[in-house]
């Protein structure tokens, strides 16, 4: 949108914006803010409106100087030198290291290719400690296994990818062998500890076409641990089951917005049938659900989980194909190892971090919720 100043989205003051270098070039200006203290997932831009900052509390404007098509243009020849040519067909990724940060962007036209924009996406340097992350102890554990099928379930910029660099990178702390990741795109490099890390990137100019083939390649380069950066349809669904049987830890995300939205899924993608539904209940070692919260203050997310550790009970759910009846399992904290995402927003409301309507927005369970509140 054009920054008018009938825009209400609010500018940031001069000491929230630590000397924001007004005259640099664009990638002189996201270096600045990649570096400074401000809290934020996403840097927004668009050709003729303020650079935009995705914080907490919402959305809000760096400065009141509009970006212009050359510093935009300038920017993508710095991250693609043929973007001319790939954003007449579609928007596309790039992950890269500009200087002291790693980011991914997103370029893309439009109203009718006549504006520019971007999505930039920062990425720490190495993973985030697994203890720092605000996993229950359960959830910690998955990154102890040494075989079968993770699932990490959430919606769309939840910290999925996030919790899985820390995962991997606490494997790699403490044992040794071979971890395969398949993503599009690369987005946290894994330093190399005790494990040797492959990191594929899915797409045409990249590693792989598709995580379906980055997965069947997968099984002959002797793997310990496969990451599959997203499970988006049968073929992957397949191959993951598979993947997981054959011996390996394989660590998966799914978009759903609940454990047994999740599971279903994964069941339909894997067609529904008795014979698949049994080796999931097999090969499943934990699904893990999460939801990120701004904080009361709007300073910084707080990590919100769901987490189902499959017992004898629930996995004769899942064979037969009842996962309408996890969630009343779960409600009953019978099995150890399992959760609501209810008992997790109940500990942040408790202690006053996130407020009661954003808590709301994030239950996988409304109907408890509201007993709850």
């Amino acid at each position: 949108m054009e920054h008018h100043q009938s825009s209400q989205i609010p500018t940031l003051s001069y000491i929230e914006n630590e000397d924001h270098p007004v005259f640099g070039t664009l990638v002189e200006q996201i270096l600045h803010l990649l570096n400074s203290r401000l809290v934020f997932s996403d840097i927004i831009i668009h050709q003729n409106s303020p650079l935009m900052l995705r914080q907490p509390k919402g959305l809000v404007a760096v400065t009141d100087s509009p970006i212009t098509k050359e510093e935009l243009e300038e920017f993508f020849d710095v991250i693609e030198p043929n973007w001319n040519e790939r954003i007449q067909v579609r928007a596309f990724d790039r992950s890269i290291d500009l200087h002291t940060a790693r980011i991914r962007a997103n370029c893309f036209s439009f109203q009718g290719k006549k504006r520019l924009g971007c999505v930039i996406r920062r990425f720490p340097k190495e993973p985030v400690a697994l203890s720092e992350l605000g996993l229950w102890k359960d959830e910690q554990e998955f990154a102890r296994l040494n075989s079968g099928l993770v699932l990490i379930i959430g919606d769309t910029c939840q910290g999925k990818s996030t919790t899985i660099a820390s995962m991997i990178d606490e494997i790699n702390k403490h044992r040794s062998g071979h971890i395969i990741t398949i993503e599009d795109p690369v987005e946290t490099l894994i330093p190399q500890r005790k494990c040797i890390i492959t990191q594929r990137e899915v797409g045409v100019d990249g590693d792989v076409e598709s995580y379906y083939l980055g997965a069947l390649d997968a099984l002959r380069e002797r793997p310990d641990v496969i990451v599959i950066g997203e499970i988006r349809d049968a073929e992957t669904a397949q191959e993951a089951l598979a993947l997981a049987e054959s011996g390996p830890l394989v660590l998966a995300t799914l978009h759903a917005r609940s454990t047994e939205l999740g599971l279903q899924k994964m069941l339909r993608l894997l067609g529904n049938s008795e014979a698949q539904a049994q080796a999931l209940a097999h090969a499943l070692r934990g699904v893990l659900c999460q939801a990120l919260l701004p904080s009361v203050e709007g300073n910084r997310y707080h990590l919100a989980t769901e987490c189902l550790t499959p017992s004898p009970a629930i996995m004769r759910m899942l064979e037969s194909g009842d996962v309408g009846g996890i969630r009343a399992h779960m409600n009953s904290g019978r099995d150890a190892g399992c959760h609501t995402m209810n008992a997790s927003l109940e500990q942040l409301l408790a202690s006053h971090k996130v407020r009661v309507e954003d808590a709301r927005n994030a239950t996988t369970d409304r109907v408890s919720f509201a007993d709850m509140v």
